[in-house]
């Protein structure tokens, strides 16, 4: 389930992740993810992933399908991710989807690294 956490930046939208990621918890995020990006001219997103309990491969294919259906849209709100995770798989994934999107400027953390995550999307 997503949560949403808050910076006193507007340009900010903080969420983190906790528990399963099935289709139903995806389409739940939208709706909280969603509203922040309409509402800002730019966006820097920063992401936490603790505790992820299981992973549905549909709802991974939404999540794919999703970015590449609004892939202008996203490229030309949001300038920088921190994604902070301990879940080494996950960090790896994330790089290399964000290696391939021109514009964006993405960063990988530990959660030991966490304020420096939030210092640098700041």
């Amino acid at each position: 389930m997503l949560h949403k956490i808050d910076f006193e930046e507007e340009h900010v939208a903080g969420f983190r992740w906790e528990g399963k990621f099935d289709e139903k918890a995806f389409k739940q995020s939208l709706v909280q993810f969603l509203p922040e990006l309409e509402r800002r001219s730019k966006l820097n997103i920063y992401a936490e992933v603790v505790d992820l309990t299981e992973v549905e491969a549909k709802a991974l294919w939404e999540g794919i399908k999703f970015d590449i259906k609004n892939f202008n849209r996203i490229l030309k709100k949001i300038d920088k991710v921190a994604y902070v995770t301990d879940i080494g798989w996950m960090r790896t994934m994330a790089e290399g989807i964000y290696s391939i999107i021109p514009g964006v400027k993405f960063k990988a953390f530990e959660f030991k690294e966490a304020e420096a995550a939030k210092t640098w999307i700041k």
